[in-house]
């Protein structure tokens, strides 16, 4: 998807990152089959990325719309999509939480036969549900996106999502309001 805004770059950016890693996660989960994986460097190093990215960046990523660009959306007339794409964010959520613990637990007690397969169970419902809330967001929301951020409002948001800041940088509510980037409301235009 093509997208001409900072903001959505940036969420570009976190789906290819993310589906990078869930193809990582994919592959990690196939190779290993039905059988007990023994912790070893590589893996050690995927749950602790994978842990990392699911308790701490995709909430921040999912905060971002919900906060700041899924108002705008819905007021410029695109209700339902938000709706969907926030209905999908509630469903991942709870999966999301479910392997970050078992990511921690397997890295401080390795995994059993009883943390194994619930992790393939849960880690194979994730991908499935978090690839396909991706290809909605870059068929949809990143288009939108583009539509009702004026040129300030995006480098504002852009400026205080970039990577690495805390949940949304940390930036000042007011900040953070549509209404507050410019002085005007993104569905006002």
């Amino acid at each position: 998807m093509h997208t001409d805004s900072k903001t959505g770059q940036l969420l570009h950016d976190d789906h290819h990152r993310t589906i990078d890693l869930l193809n990582a996660f994919e592959a990690y989960l196939e190779r290993m089959e039905d059988d007990i994986p023994h912790l070893d460097a590589d893996g050690r190093g995927l749950l602790a990325t994978l842990g990392k990215e699911l308790g701490q960046d995709l909430e921040r990523h999912f905060l971002l719309e919900e906060q700041c660009l899924f108002p705008p959306i819905a007021a410029a007339g695109a209700y339902e999509m938000t709706a969907d794409l926030s209905t999908d964010h509630e469903a991942l959520r709870p999966l999301v939480r479910r392997i970050a613990r078992l990511c921690a637990l397997a890295l401080r007690e390795g995994f059993d036969e009883e943390s194994w397969p619930a992790f393939r169970h849960f880690g194979h419902q994730l991908i499935d549900g978090l690839v396909l809330h991706i290809q909605k967001e870059e068929t949809a929301l990143l288009s939108a996106v583009d539509a009702v951020l004026t040129p300030s409002q995006d480098v504002a948001l852009a400026r205080a999502y970039r990577p690495g800041e805390e949940a949304l940088g940390g930036v000042d509510e007011r900040a953070s309001s549509p209404r507050a980037w410019d002085g005007h409301s993104a569905a006002g235009r």
